[in-house]
């Protein structure tokens, strides 16, 4: 019963009675237009993929919940590059998060990616839109090209040809940036190879380009991590440094100075030698051309003590001037240097004050040029009219150094360099603090040498004898602080 209950209910299953379409189906008469809709699909279906096949693009797909799907990779290449950035949980993670942005409103979002792949860089543009069906597309096109010419256009426009770092006008266009504004911590570093000319003269212009090349090397590895660092002109380089405070300045700046020394004990014919100034500033609104003005002006000082430098053999040359007139002698200026620059250390001086205390030393008694050999070499003691004319030298040498370029910014330490600390001195009878440091430092050291050595008008003390004489002065001629500095660096160096 049960067989031929089966038998008799069997049925033969075809393509037309699966879909409804048997030979007692009313719908049997749809079925030739229901083939031309699936043969249309199948047609828009092809032609998707020949569409999709030409596109120069890596395709994804994003489900509602965020997850990534590939749909096509435009070649070979970039079917190697697709792996890695599926195997990029990072760069997966930003396409993720960008996808659901779009989900929550953005109709169209574009994103800039970086994928670096055996230390090569690979840079793409993803652009999300989201479909009809609730999906988001994702188009990743190949940038790589565009992006590294775009970065090719730009170094010729702000990079410095021959040093590959930044040029004059990119460093006016980042101090631009800071002009005018409420900064806290900014500095601008001016420095200058010294002789470069004798070295293009001498040994050629490739070997000038040589130690410009070198010396860019030694400043980028010094400053890059600080700070915007640009070639300004054939020997100029200039710094900016936002967020450094001046302590640190200073290492840099020794650090700098280090490098370069061995440089030369390394090199086979090590010739560098720069010049170096800064201005810091530490809150308020910044003008940065005045800024990197002082910066500029604290490096020409710096240059002075170059050797190497054309500035350099200005002062060597007015130095033999005053010693062929018997105004100062070498071994007077070298005793008084290495003290007060041991002084300067000590009191932890800025690089631009140590250049301006060597400065001072070396001409602080400029002004004598103009004083009658008459009353600077006389061996008895002076008399009233006599000693006013001597006191005259502090304002003569000022006039001097403010006609001459070289020496300018210690004009007024040269006129002030005798003053006293109970404010007894002169030109102007300035006391304690109000007397610049490097006349103070300069008032020790002077008079230890002066006392030390033969002079037209005393025999020399014993240096025991004159550090106590200064040392009962302190307070009173001499800045309490300074003599005892003094007083224990002259015990290190034997001098009592």
């Amino acid at each position: 019963m049960e067989n031929s209950y089966g038998q008799k209910n069997k049925k033969n299953f075809s393509r037309d009675s699966i879909i409804g379409l048997g030979e007692d189906s009313f719908r049997k008469n749809y079925y030739p237009e229901l083939q031309n809709k699936i043969q249309d699909l199948e047609k828009i279906n092809a032609r998707n993929k020949a569409i999709i096949s030409t596109i120069p693009d890596i395709l994804l797909v994003s489900n509602p919940y965020g997850s990534l799907s590939p749909v096509t990779a435009a070649s070979r290449n970039d079917d190697y590059i697709l792996k890695h950035f599926l195997s990029n949980s990072e760069i997966m993670e930003t396409l993720s998060s960008a996808a659901l942005k779009v989900r929550m409103g953005q109709s169209v979002y574009i994103k800039e990616l970086k994928l670096e792949i055996d230390g090569q860089s690979y840079y793409y543009e993803a652009r999300f839109h989201q479909s009809e069906s609730n999906e988001i597309l994702i188009m990743l096109r190949n940038m790589t090209e565009r992006i590294i010419m775009e970065h090719r256009l730009r170094d010729l426009v702000e990079r410095d040809n021959l040093t590959n770092l930044y040029n004059r006008r990119c460093f006016e266009e980042t101090m631009n940036k800071y002009n005018g504004k409420e900064i806290e911590k900014i500095t601008a570093v001016s420095i200058d190879l010294n002789g470069l000319k004798f070295i293009n003269d001498t040994l050629g212009h490739l070997a000038g380009d040589r130690i410009i090349i070198d010396t860019a090397n030694i400043i980028r590895e010094v400053f890059e991590d600080y700070g915007h660092i640009s070639r300004i002109g054939g020997d100029e380089f200039g710094v900016i440094l936002e967020n450094v405070g001046e302590e640190q300045v200073e290492k840099l700046l020794n650090t700098l100075s280090l490098k370069i020394e061995q440089y030369n004990f390394t090199a086979p014919n090590g010739n560098m030698s720069v010049a170096y100034g800064y201005s810091h500033h530490t809150i308020g609104l910044i003008n940065m051309e005045y800024l990197f003005q002082v910066a500029d002006n604290n490096m020409y000082q710096n240059k002075l003590l170059k050797k190497e430098s054309t500035r350099g053999t200005f002062v060597k040359t007015l130095m033999k001037a005053l010693e062929a007139k018997d105004y100062v002698s070498e071994g007077h200026v070298v005793r008084m240097e290495k003290l007060a620059v041991l002084i300067g250390e000590a009191l932890f001086l800025h690089q631009d004050q140590m250049d301006r205390l060597i400065l001072l030393t070396k001409f602080h008694d400029i002004g004598k040029i103009g004083i009658p050999d008459s009353i600077l070499k006389k061996p008895e003691k002076l008399t009233e009219d006599e000693w006013k004319v001597m006191m005259t030298h502090t304002s003569i040498g000022e006039r001097i150094a403010l006609e001459s370029l070289e020496i300018k910014d210690i004009a007024p330490l040269i006129f002030h360099h005798h003053e006293r600390w109970d404010g007894t001195g002169y030109p102007s009878g300035l006391s304690k603090e109000d007397i610049p440091i490097e006349c103070r430092i300069l008032a020790v050291v002077d008079s230890f040498d002066a006392m030390t050595n033969d002079r037209p008008y005393h025999k020399a003390m014993h240096e025991a004898e004159a550090a106590k004489e200064i040392i009962a002065c302190s307070g009173i001629f001499y800045d309490p602080k300074i003599v005892d500095i003094f007083y224990g660096i002259a015990k290190e160096l034997n001098l009592i």
